[in-house]
């Protein structure tokens, strides 16, 4: 005890997986706290402010929408308005989280000098304002269902296990990144060009249904497609994702998991690298 304040000794040695959850939810109000400064930050300089959560995604649906709908003439099932907007609600979840969280530690790194904390407190704090705007999108889309005068199917039970999974594989990538980051800091501007690049070869404004079967592989590797095609058998009642989709959705679920265990044992660290 230095006087009446009691000093937090930060160990070397590696936390329990047990104890390190425990040690995260004794935290978990900084995840608020983060995440409402992330919220001001964001909108409070802004002419449109939190409309902007409903104007970015509008934009883009319709850029899209003109190109696959009405130039390339792309089937679907559904509207194709909706069809992609299931899609792009996913997408934008998954990226938001992906570039915005991958940088999280970096951004408070004057701060962990100062306090300690659960690092991954901070990019949980990443996840939840772009929850917030992944919600308002959810909104939009069941208010297109109803002017379309389209039933909710009952596989919107199933929603939120597809929430989660897009979770934690945009945590997959960010969590790496903000354990890597502290020492390879170029890493974190390869992200906005990878999933600027990625967007093209995941199902999100058109069905697979028109990828040659020859090149069914390059779409059951990439977790996203079969989170995708979840949303829209949750959102839309379209087809339940195939088992293969299941294999690398498991891959992403372990690497989400390897990497919190990593943050865990160097996290201690990062301080002297901050």
């Amino acid at each position: 005890m230095v006087g009446n304040k009691p000093i937090r000794i930060i160990s070397s040695k590696p936390f329990k997986a047990v104890a390190y959850f425990k040690e995260v939810l004794k935290y978990r109000e900084l995840v608020l706290v983060f995440s409402g400064q992330e919220i001001k930050a964001m909108y409070a300089q802004t002419f449109f402010g939190i409309f902007w959560a409903i104007m970015r995604p509008l934009l883009t649906l319709g850029i899209f929408t003109i190109i696959f709908r009405f130039f390339l003439h792309v089937p679907t099932q559904a509207p194709y308005y909706l069809f992609a907007f299931a899609g792009l609600i996913a997408w934008n979840f998954f990226s938001q989280i992906a570039m915005t969280a991958s940088a999280a530690i970096i951004q408070k790194q004057q701060l962990i000098h100062k306090m300690y904390f659960p690092k991954l407190i901070l990019p949980l704090s990443k996840v939840v304002l772009a929850a917030i705007e992944m919600g308002i999108s959810l909104l939009l889309f069941f208010i297109f269902l109803l002017v379309e005068q389209l039933p909710v199917s009952i596989s919107v039970f199933t929603l939120p296990v597809f929430i989660a999974l897009n979770i934690i594989c945009g945590l997959a990538i960010a969590i790496w990144m903000n354990a890597l980051n502290i020492r390879f800091r170029d890493l974190n501007q390869i992200i906005p060009s990878v999933i600027g690049i990625a967007i093209w070869v995941t199902p999100v404004f058109y069905p697979t249904t028109i990828i040659p079967k020859g090149y069914d592989f390059f779409v059951y590797i990439n977790p996203m497609a079969g989170i995708i095609k979840g949303y829209r058998f949750a959102l839309l009642g379209e087809a339940f994702p195939e088992w293969q989709y299941w294999i690398s959705i498991s891959v992403s679920v372990f690497i989400a998991t390897a990497g919190i265990f990593y943050l865990s044992r160097v996290e201690d660290k990062i301080v002297d690298f901050a």
